[in-house]
This record gives structure tokens, sequence and C-alpha cells, in this order.
């Protein structure tokens, strides 16, 4: 059996305290339960616990559902045009829907938090030959959740670094402090862990030691800091660990087999329980809209469309990459049985006229939609991605003529012209600029942009010129959603983000 197929549900002791007729209390316990007590004393334990925290990343409210749909639509990657719950929050309007989708994403992550440091904490007390490894994965997973509600909410949400009792109420983080706790749980973690060619194809999904490299550098540059960024993007290339497939199209299909450019990966379960597989909501939600089905709750923007049409590629075509990740006018390929001539008169918006047809799972779809037999895994860090990051330390560190052939690495594998050849000599800015565009044509839809435009400065109202739903973006409210109010009854030490 496939280890990340391994479900763990851990159980706490249940006392049961039984009023008898001589007048005292007796206390017995269950022995077909695990107390707290009993369970965290092997490696073995702290294994399963590690399992418990890599469970949640394919929950309904983090890769399996909502993430993928929220930070899509959230950004100018996409936009919501069903008249749902994400209609008004992907307008950055204040309803309760908005309230509701803020309490999704910060109840989830902090679970995968509170999951991690049951193991963390407990890690100092368990002897074995993998525990240093297991403790690794789970320091990722809490920098993981952090990257992504720091993201989300800013940076003065609650602070949580240990195990949480009922009766805690942790304080509200600092600024700088959150980031400072990720690039510590990350330094700690990479030296332990393994590299990926170190597993065994049973462990396919365990965290890497390029993982983590990658993700710290996400952090540093998130930060603006290119310097510390460059030296662990360049690690990871040369560490030989992985390579672009050769077509780009096998990132977005289950194939059964371990992917060289996956350097950290969500792996869904085959034909698994509804939540992770079977009609998971995360392929329903990028249907055209909700129809045969699918729900419909977030479509390409028209500024995504139009990126894919500003360059052909070294054959006179279009770039090879729009077939893959978007189902358009001039799509061969059929959406849930239906070719695209059956869609088109049935957007709800004749501007938005397609849909994501990236990580779709078409393949696996019967009896136009009424089963979903996928599992394909969701890619959240991928080589290309680390390539495309590593062009941009360069440029930013003032390399930008090295910076080139890491970009024609991604392009040449799309069939387009070399930039060193298209574009040669472009000046700092303009090599962000095409950066800019060369990672919506290659990750467009990947949970990429949503930090991007936070990264560079771009989400903000101005980003109107790509995304009308930015006409109602509050500069200074909107760059976050609001705190969960649920949280704010319970913990006196958090309070609510400006302009909520």
């Amino acid at each position: 059996m496939m280890w990340i197929y391994k479900k763990v549900k851990i159980i706490f002791i249940i006392i049961l305290l039984l009023n008898v007729t001589s007048c005292f209390e007796l206390e017995l316990e269950n022995p077909n339960t695990v107390s707290e007590a009993s369970f965290w004393k092997s490696e073995n334990d702290l294994f399963q616990g590690v399992i418990a925290a890599y469970d949640a990343l394919q929950l309904g409210g983090l890769y399996a559902g909502n993430i993928p749909v929220i930070l899509t639509g959230l950004s100018d990657d996409g936009t919501g045009e069903s008249t749902n719950e994400y209609y008004a929050p992907f307008r950055f309007k204040i309803f309760n829907s908005n309230i509701y989708l803020s309490e999704v994403m910060w109840i989830h992550f902090y679970a995968m938090i509170g999951r991690s440091y049951q193991v963390i904490d407990r890690a100092v007390l368990i002897e074995g030959e993998y525990v240093k490894n297991i403790e690794a994965e789970a320091k990722f997973l809490v920098a993981l959740s952090y990257y992504n509600l720091v993201a989300i909410y800013g940076e003065n949400i609650a602070y949580v670094d240990r195990i949480q009792e009922a009766s805690d109420f942790p304080e509200r983080a600092e600024e700088g402090e959150l980031y400072g706790l990720m690039q510590t749980l990350l330094t700690e973690a990479i030296p332990e862990l393994k590299l990926a060619s170190e597993y065994s194809e049973a462990d396919y999904g365990r965290v890497t030691k390029g993982a983590a490299q990658a993700l710290l550098a996400k952090v540093y540059m998130q930060q603006q800091n290119f310097e510390d960024a460059e030296p662990l993007l360049k690690d990871i290339i040369n560490s030989n660990e992985y390579e672009l497939l050769p077509a780009y199209a096998d990132n977005f299909y289950e194939n059964n087999g371990i992917n060289k450019e996956a350097i950290f990966v969500i792996n869904f379960l085959h034909d698994g329980p509804a939540t992770e597989s079977n009609r998971t909501t995360r392929h329903q939600g990028f249907s055209p809209r909700e129809k045969l089905g699918t729900y419909g709750d977030v479509q390409p923007t028209q500024f995504v469309y139009e990126s894919f049409l500003t360059e052909l590629d070294i054959d006179g075509n279009p770039d090879p990459r729009l077939d893959v990740t978007l189902f358009h006018p001039g799509s061969t390929e059929l959406f849930i049985g239906e070719p695209y001539s059956w869609w088109e008169s049935r957007f709800r918006n004749s501007e938005i006229n397609t849909g994501y047809f990236k990580y779709s799972e078409q393949q696996f779809i019967e009896n136009f939609a009424t089963e979903f037999d996928g599992g394909t895994d969701f890619i959240l860090i991928r080589y290309a991605d680390v390539l495309l990051l590593y062009a941009e330390a360069l440029n930013e560190n003032g390399q930008m003529s090295e910076a080139y052939a890491y970009v024609d690495l991604v392009r040449q594998r799309a069939n387009m012209e070399p930039l060193s050849i298209a574009k040669p000599s472009l000046d700092k800015d303009s090599f962000l600029e095409q950066l800019k565009h060369e990672r919506v044509v290659e990750l467009s839809g990947e949970v990429t942009r949503f930090f991007d435009l936070k990264r560079w400065g771009m989400y903000n109202a101005s980003n109107v010129e790509r995304d009308p739903n930015f006409e109602t973006f509050v500069n200074g409210r909107s760059d976050v959603q609001p705190i969960p109010q649920s949280e704010l009854d319970l913990n006196k030490n958090l309070i609510q983000n400006p302009g909520y």
C-alpha cells in the first residue's frame, strides 16, 4: 500500500464516569481505545502523526477544493461569473460569503499547523532512524501553512509555534515574526530531509529537500530578499533531481508514475472517497459554468486568454500551452463530452469565453460528468516554476545575461523561440516584465499568480487594467481577507484587519 494513501485517525481516550448505587464514581478506561499519553511512544506513532498532517492537504477546505478556486479568483488569473458564494468575494465586496471563505482557509491551515506541531513537539522524546526526517516534514507543513495564511490575511494573525491547549489564546504576530518562523523551520528542515531520489515510489508525495529549499526561496522572494533566494534555487537546479517533462501536458494528467517535474505534489487517491478524487470540487469548480454536473466557480480572465495570443511558436502556431491550459474558441478538445461550439452560447458573460482545461481530468469523466474517476495529483511546486523564479532572482541580483538560459529552458519545451533570440539584451525592468508574461502562460491556474502579484507590488486597484473585478478593490483593505469573526470572538489577542 502506498504510504501517502494511508488514512489515519488518532483516537484519544474515552473516560466513562459511571454513577453506581453504592454512591461512588467508578472510573473505567476503554481498553480498545488509544490514549494521547500512550500513543506518542514510537517512531511509527510519529510517522502516523505526520500522515495526519499531510491528510489536511487533501481536505476540501484546502487543495481538494477551495484553495485553488479562491486564490485563482482573488487574482487576475480568474473570475467568478456564476451567481454563487464566490461572486462577491472575487469582486472584493464585503458580504457574509466573504466571511465564510475566510473561515474555510483559516480553519484548515491552522488545523494543519496544529497537527504538525503534535509531531514536532513530540519528536524530541522519540528515538528512531527516521525521526529527524519526519520532524522536518512537519516543519515544512507548518511553513507552507503560514506562507499561505500571511498572503491571505496579512502578517498580524495568530502566532502558533507549539502544541495548543484548549485554554491557550495565541498572541497576535508582529510584523516579520511569522516570516522569521518560516525561515527558521525550513532552515532546520532542509539538512534533515531526503532528496527526491532517496524516497521509494511508495513514498511519492512526501516532502523532499528540494521542496523545502523551493519554499524557503519563495518565502525570501515574497520579502524581496532575492540574494538569499538565489543560492537555494541554484542548488535545486544543480541537484539533478528534477527535470522538465518532454510534454508540458503530462504535468496535468494522471500518469501513474513519478513526475520528475513535480517538486512538491498533493498526492490524491485514485478512485478514492468523494472528498479526494471522485467528483473532486477542485476539478468541478474550474468548469466553464455550472452545467452537466460541474460547478463553474471560476473561469480564466480575458487577460489570461489574450496572453497566449501575443506570440506564435517557432512553427507559426499559437503557443501550444494554450490548448492545455484553456478551453477556448480554437479548442479541438471536448469539455465534459461537448465541443466548444456547444459551450459557446452558455457562458454567463460573453466577454469571458474560455474555461480552464488544465487539471480538469477530461480523460476520466464518464457519462457527461456524472462520475469523476480521476486522481490527478496537484503539483504545488513545479520545476518550471523554480526555473522562472531563479531567472527572476538572477535578474534582480544584476545577472540578466545569465537569467536568459533558464527562461529559454521553459520556452523551448513549449516550442517557443528562445528568449535570448526573440528578445536579446533586455534591461532589468524589461526582463522582469517579460518574466511576468512567461509565468502567466506557463503557470496560469496553478495557484502561483496570487503570490506573484503580491511579490511584484501589483495586488492593488491598478490591476483593473487586467481584471475588471479589481474596479471594486479598495487599497488598504482588499489587500487581505478579513479575520473570521468567530476567531475574534474566541481570542481577544486578535484584531480585525483594516476596513472590515
